[in-house]
């Protein structure tokens, strides 16, 4: 009886001595991770294709592609034969999951609609089709500060939330404002004189989601003492987090391939969840 005592109790001495205890070795991932599968995600961050234009920069008509005409269509099959190296078995895209997505996905699979120039028709729906899925993800998500302003007992916030939010509007005049104001058109540039692919592996660089995360932290930023950023918090970083949960709670299977659609300013704050958490294993768009 003793003896099966002390069993466990070696097993788990075991398990400590095998893990190494020298730093230039050990990572933190044998413990996190422990041998088991993560689910595999690949972040596609791209502009509105059908151009709504609800965004703080909004690109004008000389700039704008059409992804149906002979030209960019040609690109756009190129785009889809690139993602589907990915070979989801789930696909999520930035709409409302209360939305009418899935019913106009499936007319367009059952040949009953035309597809639409957005991103989600022209990539959701032709890769969806393409792998056989029922339906897509529809993760998007609302703010904490809108949350508060359509909650009737919350009513007593409004003065509050509106001495936070006055003047508060993505748009400012500082030195850095400015300097991305000029990415922005150079970016619109780029695409005018790239192929849809070459453009996305620049737009989904690593080093162009972290510095166009950056955007976030000044300008508005800045209002106040801290009133600027508890503004972004309610709003960009709570959205953000709530689109993340809303992808996690898709994850059901290690073996889920999860392809994520979302316009490329979300990937700043969604790309640090997906690397940070054991869970998942995200892909890079550029090494497909």
């Amino acid at each position: 009886m003793r003896l099966a005592l002390l069993l466990p109790f070696a097993c788990c001495l075991n398990l400590l001595s095998a893990q190494s205890t020298d730093l230039t070795v050990y990572d933190p991932d044998d413990i996190l991770v422990a041998g088991d599968a993560q689910t595999k995600v690949l972040l596609f961050g791209t502009f509105h294709m059908d151009y709504p234009n609800l965004d703080a920069h909004v690109t004008g008509t000389e700039d704008q592609v059409d992804v149906t005409d002979a030209k960019r269509a040609a690109e756009m099959r190129e785009l889809l034969d690139y993602l589907a190296r990915f070979e989801p078995t789930k696909i999520v895209v930035e709409r409302w999951p209360e939305s009418n997505e899935n019913d106009k996905y499936r007319a367009y699979r059952a040949g009953e609609k035309k597809l639409g120039k957005s991103e989600i028709e022209q990539i959701g729906y032709r890769l969806a089709k393409r792998f056989q899925h029922d339906s897509l993800i529809l993760a998007d998500a609302g703010t904490l500060v809108r949350s508060f302003l359509n909650d009737p007992e919350l009513a007593c916030l409004q003065p509050k939330l509106d001495s936070i939010y006055a003047d508060w509007d993505f748009r400012s005049e500082d030195k850095i404002s400015q300097r991305y104001g000029k990415m922005y058109a150079h970016d619109d540039e780029l695409l005018q004189h790239n192929t849809l692919l070459d453009f996305m592996k620049y737009e989904n660089s690593p080093k162009r989601i972290l510095r166009g995360h950056g955007a976030y932290l000044h300008g508005d930023f800045e209002l106040g003492n801290t009133r600027g950023q508890d503004a972004l918090a309610m709003h960009w970083y709570a959205r953000n987090l709530r689109i993340f949960r809303n992808i996690q709670r898709t994850s059901t299977s290690p073996e889920d391939r999860i392809l994520v659609i979302f316009g490329a300013g979300h990937l700043g704050i969604l790309r640090q969840q997906f690397e940070s958490s054991p869970q998942f294993e995200l892909i890079e768009f550029g090494d497909l």
